[in-house]
């Protein structure tokens, strides 16, 4: 998706409303102000990133202002973060006022009121991400917002924008645009955590992190290569950060991927559909390259061997057709 509105082919009796509809179909109900009604002229254009967005308005002066009545009937889905292309605007939010130059960070929290204006002709690049997604309190954003410079990430984060807008057509054609969408969230948590404080954001992304980590791990369960080293590698930290978080968290992720292979072997040995299937291959099914291992393990956590609880298990089943 690129182009999605523009009133080159309108006619200008139809333009000011076309434009008022095209801004709300694409950002959130507000009242929209022209600055020039006789003179519209606007392009708008969106890239889609998975369960994120690039959304692009070239426009002649306008003003946007969104109420509480407003974001009470109709509330956001997304979180806005953009960047000016050559021109300014003016932004009020959590009562804060303040001018937003060109290749400057702006958020705007679609859920809170907000007074909004860019004058003359200008442009501007907005990421929107998933507020569910996003998972930080009211109170972080707000106090964020007029503070991102703070954040280590801000440079990283304007770049990124006009990366994904400049180079938009080819990179939300390709198949890893979900997986860049997927960065793009992180990045915007990870720099209003920043900004809000360090000692936060390190909290916070742990607590974000860990349950990425373990669905990396399940999804991975069957695959022998799977280690410390792969799973940190994966999510772009440190072994010793890994390890950090899961002590943190108050386990030993080692024996709890053992735990969950185990688990699934032990459902497998229970299959009725898989009874013909030995031992060894099911045991490499889960990740277990040695089957005398695989076995030691298995009698340790469920006092039995894999053969032994096949049998049981076969048993069970048996009086149960019985009965």
């Amino acid at each position: 998706m690129a182009l999605v509105f523009s009133t080159a082919d309108l006619g200008p009796a139809q333009r000011v409303e076309a434009t008022c509809t095209a801004m709300h179909e694409q950002s959130v109900p507000c009242t929209v102000e022209l600055e020039n009604p006789s003179d519209v002229r606007a392009r708008m254009d969106v890239w889609l990133y998975g369960n994120a967005n690039i959304f692009r308005a070239e426009m002649n002066g306008f003003r946007l202002v969104r109420t509480a009545k407003q974001i009470a009937t109709a509330p956001a889905e997304m979180f806005a973060i953009a960047v000016h292309e050559k021109c300014a605007g003016r932004r009020e939010q959590f009562g804060v006022q303040r001018t937003v130059s060109a290749d400057e960070l702006m958020v705007m929290d679609l859920n809170s009121p907000y007074d909004y204006a860019l004058e003359g002709v200008g442009a501007a690049r907005c990421l929107h991400v998933p507020v569910d997604a996003l998972g930080l309190p009211r109170e972080v954003i707000e106090s964020a917002a007029d503070r991102l410079p703070a954040s280590p990430l801000y440079s990283m984060a304007v770049h990124h924008i006009a990366e994904l807008t400049d180079n938009a057509d080819a990179l939300s054609a390709d198949v890893g645009a979900d997986a860049v969408g997927e960065a793009s969230i992180e990045l915007t948590r990870a720099l209003i955590a920043s900004a809000y404080g360090i000692d936060y954001a390190r909290s916070a992304m742990a607590e974000m992190l860990l349950p990425r980590i373990r669905s990396y791990v399940k999804q991975h369960l069957g695959d022998p290569g799977l280690s410390i080293e792969s799973i940190a590698f994966a999510h772009d930290i440190s072994q010793r950060h890994l390890f950090k978080l899961c002590a943190a968290a108050g386990f030993s992720l080692e024996q709890w991927i053992i735990s969950e292979r185990l688990t699934l072997a032990r459902e497998d040995l229970s299959r009725a559909a898989l009874r013909g299937v030995s031992v060894t291959t099911i045991a490499r099914r889960w990740g277990f390259t040695n089957t005398s291992h695989f076995i030691r393990r298995f009698r340790m956590m469920y006092g039995l061997s894999p053969g032994a609880w096949r049998e049981l298990s076969s048993e069970r089943a048996f009086e149960a057709d019985e009965q």
